[in-house]
């Protein structure tokens, strides 16, 4: 990191992040950047605060992924998250199927008040923690405001 963007991390380590120390940080963004390398340049461009908060939403490395009242459908796939990965089926239909999930924190099912359905087949599905390995046809499913969270 060239010395602009560690004085911009250092503001920010004191300003949004006051509860951290700057070495932490700064390790944070490094890890960013190495993944996203646009995002040092959006930091060093960013003038107000709603710039900071995008960079800073856009570094975190979430996947939020909400069903609504439609169906999604993730097949065959590898999502990976720096932070944590969430599906939400609310009142539609979140299909997984022959995928691998890795994250520190992974939520999947509805939350509160839903109605909808998520079924996760033959996956892999891997938080800072836990394991759930799926195959040979093996399958969770979810109804309503089921949920699994992994951390």
């Amino acid at each position: 990191m060239d010395p602009i963007t560690i004085g911009i991390i250092g503001s920010l380590a004191t300003s949004y992040f006051a509860n951290f120390t700057t070495p932490t940080i700064e390790n944070f963004f490094l890890k960013a950047f190495n993944a996203k390398s646009e995002l040092e340049n959006e930091l060093k461009l960013a003038t107000t605060p709603q710039d900071f908060e995008k960079v800073f939403n856009d570094t975190v490395g979430v996947i939020d992924a909400c069903a609504s009242t439609g169906d999604l459908e993730i097949d065959d796939a590898f999502l990976e998250a720096i932070k944590g990965i969430r599906f939400d089926h609310q009142h539609g239909t979140v299909s997984i199927s022959k995928s691998t999930l890795k994250s520190d924190i992974l939520v999947t099912g509805g939350s509160q008040g839903s109605t909808g359905e998520t079924i996760i087949t033959d996956s892999e599905m891997n938080s800072k923690g836990t394991q759930i390995k799926m195959s040979g046809g093996a399958s969770i499913r979810m109804t309503g405001g089921a949920s699994i969270k992994q951390s």
